[in-house]
């Protein structure tokens, strides 16, 4: 009897450590973005029809977000170019709900940005740079092509944009650029907050 309970508490024991033990679950999948919709439910905006007019107006805005409260209604929006994300530049349209007051801040390229889409790095060797420039262990990645601002001068010009590709954890806030012709990593960050 004494070893039957002895065997009982040392399976117990086993199981116990067993569960405690488990691997996280490596993600292997990885998810390439294209879509150039909008990334919310624009129907609120139907109260605001100047917002609808310039999504109507410029095709080239996707809403990536939406506010709505007691004090104002507002959009920020993407921008895509030749149906590409331009990474970092925005278009946001804000409308006190108390007073008769717009707010608008737009952050497109003021020029015309180089269309050469001949690229040298595939998505493949993308998320190896990545990889080995941050530690993406555990998540799982999107990558999307699209074009960033890579100049550190105060002159934009159009070879100021690049085409990249952004690899980033989905969830997360981690992320790295790289130049999609030459590999170069322009920009990135582990997801940490210092």
């Amino acid at each position: 009897m004494i070893k039957f309970s002895v065997k009982i508490v040392l399976f117990t024991l086993l199981v116990i450590a067993h569960s405690c033990t488990k691997d996280h679950q490596v993600c292997n999948g990885n998810v390439e973005i294209k879509d150039t919709n909008h990334m919310v439910d624009i129907s609120v905006l139907k109260e605001v029809p100047a917002m609808l007019d310039t999504l109507a107006k410029y095709p080239e805005l996707k809403v990536a977000s939406i506010i709505n409260d007691q004090y104002q209604t507002g959009m920020t929006c993407n921008y895509f170019y030749k149906g590409l994300i331009c990474f970092g530049a925005s278009y946001s349209l804000n409308r006190s709900k108390r007073e008769n007051y717009w707010f608008c801040q737009d952050n497109r390229p003021k020029v015309v940005i180089s269309t050469n889409l001949d690229k040298k790095i595939e998505y493949q060797k993308a998320l190896e740079i990545a990889k080995k420039e941050i530690d993406f262990r555990n998540s799982c990645l999107s990558y999307q092509l699209g074009f960033y601002y890579a100049d550190t001068s105060a002159i934009e010009t159009p070879t100021s944009y690049k085409l990249v590709w952004n690899v980033k954890s989905i969830g997360g806030s981690a992320y790295v650029v790289i130049d999609a012709k030459s590999g170069f990593v322009y920009s990135k960050f582990d997801g940490v907050f210092q």
